[in-house]
């Protein structure tokens, strides 16, 4: 093989240690600030529950903060891909809002360590819940968004009532991210809550309510 080959591999092997090593740390990091607490978590703690050497932490992180940005900046990307997924108008308004609901919440609850963390530090320290980069980019904003669209739409349609489409938006997406916040009891099944909190939308909108979730199969994760 020539040394060109034998360089690039090598870059190659390094880039995947490096990605494996960064994995851990966040998986770790994970795991313990859900577990313990942010604060009471040691960067210490994180690199040998990652089984790393402490030093290999500042290799990929600032600090604490960073780490959790990254856990965050993973989670809000999934969360992405359903609000911003954007609305398949070839179906009915009610369709694409229950379909919107299922994903979310099922989206949500498989982060919801993550963002019960997330409330519980906004909380504590009394800021506001808001992305880096405004409050355009948040998820609240993004997800109100999202539903203000659809139920503008089915207005306009004649499928849900005269209605303000922001106000109902608003009412809407408060409920959807209460799946998000540290209160919600976790006993409580997903798909119970989803078909719940949908029925309870539509009802607002005025919606005929479906005999059945019109959960759209082929986007949910892993299929």
């Amino acid at each position: 093989m020539a040394v060109s080959g034998l360089t690039t591999e090598s870059e190659t092997r390094l880039e995947r240690k490096r990605a494996r090593n960064r994995d851990a740390l966040l998986a770790s990091a994970r795991v313990l600030f859900t577990r313990d607490g942010f604060e009471e978590t040691t960067i210490a703690a994180i690199a040998e529950e990652a089984d790393l050497g402490f030093g290999t932490f500042y290799r990929y992180f600032t600090d604490k903060e960073a780490v959790l940005a990254a856990i965050l900046a993973d989670a809000g990307l999934e969360m992405d891909e359903v609000v911003l997924a954007g609305d398949d108008v070839s179906r009915p308004a009610a369709e694409s809002l229950t379909n919107l609901i299922h994903r979310f919440i099922e989206v949500g609850s498989q982060n919801r360590d993550v963002f019960a963390l997330w409330w519980q530090l906004t909380i504590k320290r009394g800021e506001r819940p808001e992305a880096p980069e405004g409050p355009e980019s948040s998820l609240p904003f993004k997800l109100g968004q999202a539903v203000r669209g659809i139920i503008s739409r089915g207005v306009a349609a004649g499928e849900f009532d005269e209605t303000d489409p922001l106000f109902a938006s608003y009412f809407i997406t408060s409920g959807l991210l209460f799946v998000l916040g540290p209160y919600r009891p976790s006993e409580h099944d997903d798909a119970a809550f989803a078909a719940h909190t949908a029925e309870l939308a539509l009802r607002s909108l005025g919606a005929a309510i479906p005999h059945t979730p019109a959960v759209d199969d082929s986007r949910r994760r892993g299929r």
